[in-house]
């Protein structure tokens, strides 16, 4: 496994933004509010469903400003029976990664659903890396509740999807709903976790802010760290403040170990 001198820890990664968390305002004003994520300091995004009237122009907005779209979230049947058309739009954001968000719960409620789940990954993976993209799959807490037998999902992806084209996104605040202990399967499944969401808990058990909540971040950065982890992205599903809340979680973010030195623009005036 590899080892991260401490002196070099803060050159792993760049302050990245889910845009989810500012939906609402990409609808009203799509350019405006790519161009406040910058000023607060990301420096990467991930797409989720919101790309802009035409992709085209949101490819020479995000060059613009400076931005890159490492990874992007596109829906499981468009990746299934559409897979040309998605793998181009990721091309012209410039993302590598396309990842699979959600599963329908009519598909997956028995474990030969979950069977052919993976399956389809598989397959859609494989497809992927013909056009030099990856695919991953990011969990809710669903993944980890047992099915009939004692079979909990997540393990089921884990071993039946091949490790060469289906990649995993872990959500670290979804998979402490569903009791997994994030470090520890970031540091047994060495290479897989690619991508990282990073959401707190509060203790009414809903989202806040990094560094406001019941997540060990520490512990799970550092695992990250050791674990192939190439892009991880600050998320909250809901917020009164999008933009306070992505600045209050950017600025704990950015005094962690292993972020890169210097990412952090100055605000503009």
């Amino acid at each position: 496994m590899m080892k991260i001198d401490p002196a070099s820890a803060r050159e792993l990664w760049k302050e990245g933004l889910q845009l989810y968390t500012v939906r609402d305002l990409l609808k009203v004003d799509f350019e405006e509010t790519l161009r406040k994520v910058t000023e607060l300091g990301y420096r990467e995004v991930e797409f989720a469903g919101i790309l802009g009237v035409d992709v085209s122009r949101t490819g020479q907005l995000l060059r613009r400003l400076g931005l890159a779209a490492p990874s992007m979230h596109l829906d499981y049947a468009s990746l299934r029976d559409d897979a040309p058309r998605s793998f181009e739009i990721a091309q012209l954001l410039g993302s590598r990664f396309v990842v699979c968000p959600w599963l329908d719960p009519s598909i997956r409620q028995t474990s030969d659903d979950w069977r052919r789940i993976c399956d389809d990954l598989n397959t859609i993976g494989e497809r992927a890396s013909r056009s030099d993209l990856t695919l991953a799959y990011h969990n809710h807490d669903f993944e980890f509740a047992d099915l009939p037998g004692g079979i909990r999902p997540y393990d089921v992806l884990l071993s039946r999807t091949d490790e060469r084209f289906v990649k995993f996104e872990l959500d670290v605040y979804w998979a402490t709903k569903g009791h997994l202990d994030s470090a520890g399967v970031l540091r047994t499944n060495p290479s897989r976790f690619p991508l990282l969401h990073l959401k707190d808990m509060a203790e009414d058990g809903s989202t806040t802010e990094l560094g406001h909540g019941t997540i060990d971040f520490a512990s799970i950065l550092a695992a990250a760290s050791q674990s192939g982890v190439r892009h991880l992205f600050v998320e909250q599903d809901v917020s009164s403040d999008p933009l306070r809340s992505i600045e209050t979680s950017v600025t704990f973010l950015r005094n962690q170990p292993y972020m890169s030195s210097g990412s952090i623009r100055s605000r503009a005036p």
